[in-house]
């Protein structure tokens, strides 16, 4: 079995298995979920496809034989203990890498992949499989905010030192048709939702992707990330800051502090800090990106509390914070 709880399937492969249908689709998925170290030779099939994914084992017999005639699988071994060797680019940057979790699930919730399978609805299941193409956790938090984004109103509650406290309210999102999404233009669902957001929308409302904020330098899609907004002790450090401003002489930015969705501080210097809505998919495979991601996550949340508590320590009367370095 795959070691890292991840396993790899080119993209292109993928897609051509799609053109074949659901079934063929879900179950080149499957069987790549079974792959050793080379991501190619499986032992997975008819079983583990109805297994994982709720499909009949005929049908999914009939798929796998669609995958050995289109070429995407090889068969090594035949019988009752059948052996595959499913077709994948040479080019790493063709491959796809794939959470285990699609398939198994986690805990004791139905696997993504057999609730993907039981919309019928192909092109999610393709368009959110080509999603762990696009996203880049360590440039952009999740999937580029060139796609799907969020932004909020602005007002500046007050300065504090070389920071400046902001609050945030009227959330808006948006998404374009492009890329990936660029032939869902123009449509639209039976649940009203139009272009991109007919697959973002069941994806996000399934579970599979979720919605997080972030102090940014801009709006821009291309500004760098401060700090993630809630999460690893954020907001409890903003709760801090507000019950300070209360003790201190800052009982009015306060209450106004209050009257906001979100509350964030940034530099004085960066002018057009914001705080952006970012959509990343739920299930990530853990790999050594990811683990990069992850420390340098927790990295700027503990120094955005540690600047906040810095502040509440502060033994003032005034609104006021020291200086602090490496923000």
């Amino acid at each position: 079995m795959s070691k890292g709880n991840f396993f790899a399937l080119g993209s292109a492969e993928f897609v051509a298995a799609c053109e074949l249908g659901m079934n063929p689709a879900v179950a080149l998925l499957v069987m790549a979920r079974g792959t050793g170290r080379d991501n190619a030779t499986t032992a997975w099939s008819a079983l583990s496809v109805f297994n994982h994914s709720g499909m009949a084992r005929r049908r999914a017999q009939e798929a796998i034989a669609k995958l050995q005639g289109a070429g995407l699988i090889d068969v090594l071994q035949s019988g009752k203990k059948p052996r595959y060797k499913l077709h994948k680019p040479t080019e790493e940057d063709k491959l796809l890498w794939l959470p285990n979790a699609l398939i198994d699930g986690a805990g004791n919730e139905t696997p993504p992949i057999a609730r993907l399978r039981e919309t019928g609805n192909l092109a999610l299941l393709e368009k959110f499989v080509g999603l762990y193409g696009l996203q880049d956790l360590d440039s952009d938090g999740g999937l580029p905010r060139s796609i799907v984004w969020s932004h909020f109103e602005r007002e500046e509650i007050c300065p504090i030192g070389p920071f400046t406290f902001y609050g945030f309210s009227s959330e808006q999102i948006r998404a374009k048709s492009i890329g990936l999404f660029k032939d869902l233009h123009g449509q639209e669902d039976e649940d009203g939702n139009e272009g991109a957001w007919t697959v973002l929308k069941p994806l996000w409302t399934m579970g599979l992707i979720e919605h997080v904020h972030y102090m940014a330098e801009s709006t821009d899609p291309d500004a760098e990330l401060i700090y993630p907004v809630g999460p690893y002790g954020t907001a409890e450090a903003i709760d801090e800051l507000i019950s300070w401003l209360e003790e201190a002489d800052g009982k009015g930015f306060a209450t106004e502090a209050m009257c906001h969705s979100l509350q964030g501080v940034a530099p004085k210097h960066i002018k057009k800090a914001a705080v952006v809505g970012v959509f990343r998919l739920k299930y990530r495979p853990w790999t050594g990106k990811t683990s990069r991601w992850f420390a340098l996550e927790m990295e700027r949340a503990e120094a955005m509390v540690g600047i906040i508590r810095q502040i509440c320590n502060e033994k003032t009367a005034s609104v006021h914070i020291k200086a602090v370095q490496g923000f």
